[in-house]
């Protein structure tokens, strides 16, 4: 750092422990960001935006990410409730509509590549999947029990409808 350059670290930490168990219809949420619009907004519009950016000469010693999730499961059999460490929803209301194709697509997730792209699409990966052991039948990962696919879930690649092939049974 050149002289009088100031290195400045901004931390914002919350934490709430609770201390008693609450009654299941009662809602807890740490942090709450909204963006309400009864309008168009631009181009943009995110209630979180979150930027890792490690310039020219930056570089990640070890695992890096925009954003982290992690969840501690309870040190216990669970007494009830749902668990994930990410949660998406999507709340179409009673008149929303949308046209087909690239028009205006809906979906879950958006994972889009910019920049200088070779080296990711030479060797990158859409998801990078680890802890789950090797294939198995009955386990999360599991071996081929048919070679006839009963369902698929329909992505879109470079706008393009591609369907990842799916089967109901082992």
């Amino acid at each position: 750092m050149a002289e009088n350059e100031f290195l400045h670290a901004k931390e914002l930490t919350v934490k709430r422990t609770y201390t008693a168990t609450l009654p299941p219809t009662q809602h807890q949420e740490i942090g709450k960001f909204v963006l309400k619009s009864e309008y168009a907004t631009g181009e943009w519009a995110n209630a979180i935006a979150a930027t890792l950016d490690y310039g020219t000469t930056g570089s990640a010693h070890g695992t890096a990410a925009t954003a982290s999730f992690d969840m501690t499961l309870p040190n216990q059999a669970f007494p009830s409730g749902e668990y994930q460490a990410l949660y998406l929803g999507i709340n179409p209301q009673a008149s929303s509509t949308w046209g087909a194709g690239a028009v205006n697509p809906v979906s879950f997730m958006k994972m889009e590549v910019w920049g200088t792209t070779g080296e990711f699409l030479d060797k990158g990966y859409v998801l990078d999947i680890r802890g789950v052991g090797a294939a198995a039948a009955g386990h999360i990962f599991d071996t081929i029990g048919s070679t006839t696919p009963t369902h698929e879930l329909r992505i879109k690649i470079d706008g393009v409808n591609y369907f990842i092939m799916l089967q109901a049974t082992q």
